[in-house]
């Protein structure tokens, strides 16, 4: 919630590029279809020949990653997810939904359902912070406004047009760069070396768990997992004799990460630790209080990073 908070707060730190807006597409919807599920298909209609984006990689995909699940959301019986680029200008005088815009050339991003849409009353809150239709438990309300906020700091628009009944469409135009657009596609490498030591995982996000969980018994280890800090440190008194490393996120529900691994270390000094995270500042402030025996693995993070960093963590303190 801090992280998409400081999201909407336009205060994260950026790192634009020549941005390869289709490679951010088919990178993103790769990694969350198994959150969105068999029952949702994609189509995407990618622009030949696309102007590079000027952008942070990791943010587009953050606002790519957001659009789709607010979309699957909203098609509980399945559907589909249309998913469109191309390039487009806007003049001086241009009709635009937001104020602050630019006349210019613009990327536009075009994410589409046809599921359950929205009236008009909703429309007008939908990118606030800690608005929700959705059932209590379900959602924090600040997926939307994580988009808006990312967006308007790249110095771009987004819109949304939707309507009960008809589903609903949203246009994120992000300014374009120069120069030779690089690829967010992970190139082919050797697999990641694996171990069979035990590692307990608290992951506030069911999907990033789970993923994780996936990656690291792929790799050979043994895993048990937590929902929460106060829930990642009963597990690891109760395990702690087996538990070789634990993997937590900073920023989770009651207790956070670094309280967490005081906890534990409280029991089990010298405990090696991965935090991981997906906001700069965050890391940062770790790094500064973190000793040896602690890592930092920026969000998204993919099987090998994640082995690497395990694999090379147990064999620092081993």
């Amino acid at each position: 919630m801090t992280r998409q908070l400081l999201a909407f707060a336009r205060r994260q730190v950026l790192q634009p590029q020549n941005l390869d807006l289709n490679s951010a597409v088919r990178e993103t919807v790769s990694l969350i279809g198994p959150l969105v599920g068999e029952h949702i298909q994609f189509k995407l209609a990618l622009s030949d020949g696309l102007v590079p984006a000027w952008a942070d990689g990791t943010q587009v995909e953050q606002v790519i990653m957001n659009l789709c699940l607010n979309a699957r959301d909203a098609m509980p019986n399945g559907g589909q997810i249309a998913i469109r680029t191309e390039a487009t200008e806007i003049h001086p005088g241009d009709s635009v939904p937001q104020p602050y815009y630019r006349p210019g050339q613009y990327v536009l991003l075009t994410i589409s359902d046809n599921g359950t849409g929205m009236d008009r009353e909703t429309l007008e809150h939908v990118f606030e912070p800690f608005f929700t239709t959705k059932e209590v438990g379900k959602g924090t309300g600040l997926g939307l406004a994580t988009v808006y906020g990312i967006v308007k700091q790249h110095g771009g628009i987004v819109d949304v047009q939707s309507e009960l009944g008809a589903g609903t469409e949203f246009r994120v135009y992000l300014p374009t760069g120069s120069g030779t657009a690089r690829t967010t596609e992970k190139k082919a490498e050797p697999a990641a070396r694996t171990g069979t030591e035990t590692v307990l995982i608290a992951e506030d996000h069911d999907g990033l768990r789970e993923a994780a969980q996936e990656m690291l018994e792929s790799q050979g280890y043994h895993v048990l997992l937590a929902a929460s800090g106060d829930q990642a440190v009963e597990v690891f008194a109760a395990n702690h004799n087996s538990i070789d490393l634990v993997l937590l996120d900073l920023i989770m529900p009651g207790m956070g990460g670094a309280a967490a691994l005081e906890r534990m270390l409280a029991i089990e000094p010298g405990l090696p630790a991965i935090f991981t995270t997906g906001y700069t500042a965050e890391a940062d402030s770790v790094r500064r209080t973190s000793g040896n025996g602690t890592l930092i693995l920026q969000k998204p993070y993919g099987s090998r990073q994640l082995g690497q960093a395990i694999r090379s963590l147990l064999d620092e303190v081993s």
